[in-house]
């Protein structure tokens, strides 16, 4: 049954968990799995849900995606990514709460306002008859990707796309029996190798696909990108408007980001606007083949790569450790084996030492990269980014970073 009230997802203050990923997006845009998070709840509960986001990040909410202030809502937490609490959800009652070990996962009530949405952000049900649930919430970096990759990426395909089989052109080897989807736009350049004996394989419209490229299923390839020339695709999620070059295996690379050249990026998600320089490796296995931590974390898996915010650009040649987080906007150069602050030009090793990057710096660079893929700059995004450079001048002065202009002798 299709709730006849408003859909509305909800970000908490457990998000901050999934930086930098959350950091200039909100969690109803990430994608984990085959899709995004908003698509996978429009599709599970037949509307067109509404957001609330934390303060701040309001502008970046569509204007037919604000929630209706004063009416009755079913809020749902944008960390979901389990269906089977679904029915739960349905049959709650005005003023009651799904909760799972202390965080909301869903309630229902009668007038949305400011309180509930602090309430609810802060993971307070008090003010809700509270009903216990089992439900997977997104808590990790590592959990968005690669895990979700993994669990969630074939049968997402499968769900939302719902690809099939058909006539495909000559050029193209297909291995395997899972569902290969092709549009009706596809720029075919030479011989490609679809392999499907693993997963199914989506790709979508304008969709350039250079001569010699290998993708393998499970895969999604989204509108407008460009897959060049010798490129090895496999177990992934690639976004709207990117440029895939070299080995990219189990990563997710969001909208309008690039790695156009020769290198390699494995079970790490990439952001929105990151540009990935020629010869750039994110190592993602120990030498030991033991597990990997972030942060100091463990996190049960051995293999895991990086984990890149929207806007930082990774020079030629960059070398990245597992598990290394890299904030948005910074540039990174030479050899990284540490967490790097947002705004951070890092170039330990090769000398130069840690630099602050100003933000209208990183904004030029964002206002030059948009026209390149067909879309206005956004003044939301200017304004977050500007934003997050004053929030997160502590974690630079802590880290070390200096002010001041980085000159390369």
């Amino acid at each position: 049954m299709v709730p006849m009230i408003q859909v509305v997802l909800f970000e908490d203050s457990r998000v901050s968990d999934i930086s930098p990923l959350t950091d200039l997006t909100p969690m109803q845009e990430i994608v984990a799995g085959g899709v995004k998070q908003f698509e996978r709840m429009d599709r599970w509960l037949g509307t067109r849900t509404r957001w609330l986001v934390r303060d701040g990040y309001e502008e970046k909410v569509p204007k037919e995606r604000r929630p209706d202030f004063g009416d009755p809502a079913i809020l749902l937490n944008a960390r979901l990514v389990s269906s089977e609490v679904l029915s739960k959800v349905r049959g709650l009652e005005p003023d009651e709460a799904l909760v799972r070990e202390g965080q909301v996962v869903a309630a229902r009530v009668r007038s949305l306002d400011y309180e509930v949405g602090r309430a609810v952000f802060d993971g307070d049900a008090g003010s809700f008859k509270v009903r216990p649930c089992d439900a997977h919430l997104l808590t990790s970096p590592w959990d968005v990707s690669p895990t979700s990759l993994i669990i969630h990426l074939a049968k997402d395909l499968m769900e939302f796309f719902r690809p099939a089989r058909r006539n495909v052109p000559g050029e193209i080897r297909v291995l395997g029996n899972h569902p290969v989807s092709l549009p009706e736009e596809l720029d075919l350049l030479g011989p490609v190798t679809v392999d499907a004996r693993e997963g199914p394989v989506v790709i979508g419209e304008g969709v350039q696909i250079e001569p010699y490229a290998y993708l393998k299923g499970p895969l999604y390839i989204g509108p407008h990108t460009v897959i060049v020339t010798g490129s090895r695709v496999a177990g992934s999620y690639i976004g709207v408007h990117g440029r895939i070059g070299g080995e990219v295996t189990t990563s997710i690379v969001s909208d309008y980001s690039n790695k156009y050249h020769l290198g390699f990026l494995g079970h790490s998600y990439v952001g929105r606007w990151v540009n990935i320089g020629a010869g750039s490796i994110t190592s993602n296995l120990k030498n030991t083949y033991g597990e990997i931590k972030v942060g100091g974390v463990p996190t049960g898996l051995n293999k895991v790569g990086a984990f890149i915010g929207d806007h930082a650009k990774l020079s030629i040649g960059t070398l990245t450790y597992a598990g290394v987080r890299v904030g948005p906007a910074s540039h990174l150069h030479g050899l990284v084996h540490e967490d790097v602050p947002p705004f951070t030009i890092y170039a330990k090793s090769l000398g130069w030492g840690l630099y602050e990057l100003d933000p209208e710096s990183a904004i030029r660079t964002y206002r030059r990269m948009a026209p390149r893929r067909g879309v206005d700059p956004d003044p939301a995004e200017e304004q977050l980014l500007r934003r997050l450079f004053y929030e997160t001048e502590h974690l630079r002065r802590s880290k070390g970073v200096k002010k001041g202009r980085l000159v390369v002798r």
